[in-house]
């Protein structure tokens, strides 16, 4: 399913300073949104070699979209992590913070980042959202992560985004959702994004979810964590955004329609 009546896709293009060339972004935008009306924004990310369309076309996110007073926006982060890479050649998260989300500012009728604001991602994506909340609070009250792959930056061998395990350990550590979480406890509870986990019981990455959230629980943090039957497939992905919609609605004040 790619759109309904009620919740139509649209798509354009920003040009990215940090990429240095046109980015492709889809965004749902229901008929009752207008500048008299903004509505808060949920950006969804997609996961490694997919692309900003995999959400709208994979999911039937635009039958539990219609149900909400929301924007859905999706970036294209090609296999970029959502993260500037170590070698300069890439830079998904300046692209992200520093080009799309003004560019959907200027152009879409959207209530202010910070408590309004979500962000969500399956996999790679899952990754990315919380990284990208943790470490731009003012931005995001909720990051939630699907299947996430939060162990990417310490995998024990050379990484073509994260560099070498041993020579480039300190850039490896700022990008990790761990050391992020710990960081952002420096922060007034008002001012850190709340996490919203999930994981199939039966995906590879469930335990890299369980060990991320038993460090949550470690430090601390405030976090919710699930675990349904599914693997690492659009049908799990599909169910778990279903089931986490209304949650992330009532987080950022999004209406019922």
């Amino acid at each position: 399913m790619i759109a309904t009546k009620e919740c139509p896709l649209h798509t354009g293009t920003y040009f990215s300073q940090a990429l240095q060339r046109d980015q492709s972004y889809a965004y749902f935008l229901p008929p009752a949104v207008s500048s008299t009306r903004p509505a808060p924004l949920l950006v969804l990310l997609h996961g490694l070699g997919g692309s900003y369309m995999d959400w709208p076309a994979q999911t039937r996110i635009a039958r539990y979209a219609a149900q909400f007073h929301l924007i859905i926006a999706f970036p294209d982060g090609d296999s970029g992590w959502y993260t500037n890479a170590l070698d300069g050649t890439s830079r998904y998260e300046d692209d992200l913070i520093q080009d799309f989300l003004p560019h959907l500012q200027r152009t879409l009728p959207l209530l202010p980042p910070g408590k309004h604001w979500a962000i969500g991602g399956l996999s790679m994506g899952g990754y990315g959202a919380v990284k990208i909340a943790l470490k731009h609070t003012h931005l995001f009250s909720l990051a939630v992560s699907h299947s996430g792959a939060f162990d990417e930056p310490h995998r024990p061998e050379p990484h073509p985004v994260f560099g070498d395990p041993q020579t480039q350990a300190h850039f490896r550590m700022q990008e990790s959702v761990y050391a992020q979480a710990e960081l952002a406890l420096c922060r007034y509870p008002v001012d850190r994004p709340r996490l919203m986990l999930d994981c199939g019981q039966d995906d590879p990455l469930l335990p890299a979810s369980r060990r991320f959230k038993d460090h949550l629980t470690f430090i601390g943090y405030l976090h919710t964590y699930r675990e349904m039957p599914g693997h690492h497939t659009w049908p799990y992905w599909d169910r778990a955004f279903r089931t986490a919609l209304p949650e992330i609605a009532q987080q950022i004040g999004a209406q019922t329609t």
